[in-house]
């Protein structure tokens, strides 16, 4: 039987954009996917015209298909003012800070009132992608994790995401906890293991060199994700203990790699007696366009009332 409604996916990350066209019971449409390059550290224009353009195409391939898109859900990395669609990064898309790109979309596609524009958290989007059609499904307490070019958490209660409670960092997010001289996020991240390899090496190669070299036995590489698997499981085993989780979901281009770190991971949480599952996502480039459409038809049919997530900035 055919789906009635469907909803237009965008995830934006650092480096590319992902788009599809996702219906209501969580099915990818054929030949909708597509991944286009993006330049965080473009002009406002070169920014805009990927979006929208991604977006536009998408339109017509669901014009071209009959299909009834009920909104265009949008995840994004913060800060962002995510009620409102406005952009509150400095460190990449720094062109359009403060811009409205609730405002800017509506007008450059001539959206009419019938289709909303709804952003989320991009961790939150993963773990409800990966709950909803993924490795966290059947599961009532579950952390997502996010490893890219920055660390994203999400914590979820019976399918709700939730961001207080026993466990729970301020407002969900590992990446800002204190760790040795600076924050997590300083080791547990591209950065953090393009570092540490230079520091071993003297060489600075991309996440991707170093994984495949550590994949073909460089002792150095397998040093560095040994390390980070330590790490995370170490500070994930504090905050399991007490949020008791059942389930743990990784995510985002580094999550590839997991073998690599699983090993040294899994033995920092051996301690947690609830932990049933610590697993790669089932579908790390589609989950998050899976999580956005699900909140997305969430939100306009008003089933789940996801929580605020406040802009660690004031404007």
């Amino acid at each position: 039987m055919r789906s009635n409604n469907y909803i237009l996916a965008l995830d934006v990350g650092g480096t590319s954009l992902k788009s599809a066209i996702i219906s209501d019971d969580g099915h990818c449409l054929r030949k909708t996917f597509r991944t286009v390059a993006i330049n965080s550290a473009g002009s406002r224009e070169e920014i805009l015209n990927t979006l929208t353009g991604t977006l536009r195409k998408s339109l017509i391939d669901a014009q071209s298909k009959d299909l009834r898109i009920r909104a265009i859900g949008i995840s994004m990395p913060g800060p962002f003012d995510y009620e409102r669609g406005i952009s509150l990064m400095k460190h990449k898309f720094a062109s359009i800070y403060k811009l409205n790109l609730k405002k800017v979309i509506i007008k450059s596609l001539s959206l009419g009132s019938d289709i909303s524009v709804i952003f989320k958290p991009d961790s939150w989007a993963f773990l409800v992608g990966e709950a909803w059609r993924g490795a966290a499904r059947g599961y009532q307490r579950v952390i997502g994790i996010t490893l890219g070019t920055g660390l994203g958490s999400a914590f979820m209660v019976r399918g709700h995401i939730v961001v207080e409670g026993a466990g729970i960092p301020p407002r969900g997010w590992l990446w800002n906890l204190p760790y040795k001289e600076g924050i997590l996020e300083d080791w547990i991240s591209r950065r953090g293991i393009i570092r540490r390899y230079k520091e071993l090496t003297g060489e600075e190669l991309d996440v991707k060199e170093i994984a495949f070299r550590s994949l073909h036995g460089d002792k150095k590489g397998l040093l560095v994700f040994r390390e980070l698997g330590e790490i995370l499981g170490k500070c994930l085993s504090q905050i399991a203990l007490k949020f008791k989780p059942d389930c743990i979901v990784l995510g985002g281009q580094i999550s590839k790699s997991f073998n690599l770190f699983k090993e040294s991971m899994v033995k920092q949480l051996e301690s947690v007696k609830s932990l049933k599952k610590v697993a790669r996502a089932e579908h790390i480039d589609l989950a998050p366009l899976y999580g956005i459409a699900k909140m997305a038809l969430d939100e306009i049919e008003n089933k789940l009332h996801y929580p605020r997530e406040m802009s660690n900035e004031v404007i």
